[in-house]
C-alpha cells in the first residue's frame, strides 16, 4: 500500500554462555612404589597417583579410581637363628674310680635354625672329671716259701711252707688273699719208721761203683741208723785220689732209708747218680750203719 519499509536491523544478537565450561579429572601417572614395610616375611608397599591430569574445574567430575593402591612385598621366610635349649643332667661316668669324665648335653632346637638363619654360638658339650677316688686293688699271693724242717725224722712228722698276700697287697678296699686259698700249706714228712733202740748195730761199707747187699734174715727187719755217701776216712778204698777226706752227701740218709728201711733185705749201689757228688775227683764210699 506504498508504505514505508520498516527501519532498522531485522535481528540482533547477544552473548550468552560466557561461564567456563565444566573440566573432569584425570589422574596422573602412578608414583614409585614406597619402601616395604618389612624385610622379610611378607610386609607391604604403596604406590599413590593424584588427579592432575587435568585437575576437575569448573564442575568437572572428580577422578573415577583410586588414588593409591597397596601390594606385598618381601614375602620370603625370615630367617630364624637357632637357639640353645637348656643342659640336661650329666650321663654316667666312664670309669668306676681312678678318674673319668661324664657329660652333659644342650641342643640347638630352642629355636632350631632355618630359612638361612645361624646356628647356635658356642659348644653344645660340657664336662666335668668324676670319681676321682683310687681303684681298689685285690690282694695276690707271693710265691711260696720254702718248707719248714720237718718236726719229726721219723714216725711221722709234719712240715709248713707259707706265702704272703703282697703281690700285690690289698688296698683302697681290694679283696684280701683268702679267695685264693690258704697261706700256709702243711705236709707230712719222716714217715719212714723209727729205728728200735738196739744195740747190736753193724756197720758196712762198699767203694764206689760197688753194690750194697743188706740182709737181716727171715722175720728180721733192716733199720737204718745212719748213712753216708762220700769220704770221712783214708783208711778205705785206698786211691791216689784223695783230694778230700771231709765230704759227704746230703741225701745220702734219706736215699739208705727209702730204698731199705723195715724190710727183709735190700741193696744200694754207691754212685753219683744216686746220691750226687759231694766231693768231684775224690773216690767215694758208702757206709751204713
Amino acid at each position: 500500500n506504498g508504505g514505508k519499509n520498516c527501519v532498522g536491523a531485522l535481528s540482533e544478537s547477544a552473548s550468552c554462555g560466557t561461564n567456563p565450561c565444566p573440566v573432569n579429572g584425570n589422574y596422573g601417572n602412578w608414583g614409585a612404589w614406597s619402601r616395604c614395610t618389612k624385610t622379610c616375611g611378607s610386609g607391604t608397599q604403596k604406590r599413590n597417583r593424584a588427579c592432575n591430569n587435568p585437575a576437575p574445574k569448573y564442575g568437572g567430575k572428580a577422578c573415577v579410581g583410586k588414588s593409591s593402591e597397596t601390594r606385598f612385598c618381601n614375602t620370603k621366610r625370615c630367617p630364624v637363628n637357632g637357639g640353645w635349649s637348656a643342659f640336661g643332667n650329666y650321663g654316667p661316668c666312664n670309669n668306676k674310680c681312678g678318674g673319668g669324665i661324664q657329660k652333659k648335653m644342650r641342643y640347638c632346637s630352642n629355636p632350631t635354625p632355618k630359612y638361612g638363619g645361624k646356628g647356635c654360638p658356642g659348644l653344645n658339650t660340657m664336662i666335668r672329671t668324676c670319681n676321682l677316688h683310687k681303684c681298689p686293688v685285690d690282694g695276690g699271693y707271693s710265691s711260696w716259701g720254702a718248707f719248714s724242717r720237718c718236726s719229726k725224722s721219723c714216725g711221722g712228722g709234719t712240715r709248713s711252707r707259707t706265702r704272703s698276700c703282697t703281690n700285690p697287697t690289698p688296698k683302697y678296699g681290694g679283696r684280701s688273699c683268702s679267695r685264693l686259698g690258704a697261706s700256709r700249706e702243711t705236709q707230712r714228712c719222716g714217715t719212714g719208721a723209727c729205728p728200735i733202740p738196739w744195740s747190736g748195730y753193724k756197720t758196712a761199707r762198699v767203694c764206689e761203683h760197688h753194690t750194697m747187699h743188706l740182709n737181716c734174715g727171715s722175720g728180721g727187719r733192716v733199720y737204718i741208723h745212719s748213712a753216708t755217701y762220700g769220704r770221712k776216712s783214708r783208711s778205705y778204698c785206698g786211691n791216689i785220689f784223695w783230694y778230700s777226706t771231709n765230704c759227704r752227701s746230703g741225701s745220702s740218709h734219706h736215699h739208705v732209708v727209702a730204698r731199705c728201711n723195715n724190710r727183709q733185705s735190700c741193696s744200694v749201689t754207691a754212685t753219683n747218680s744216686i746220691f750226687g757228688d759231694p766231693c768231684w775227683g775224690t773216690v767215694k764210699y758208702l757206709e751204713v750203719t
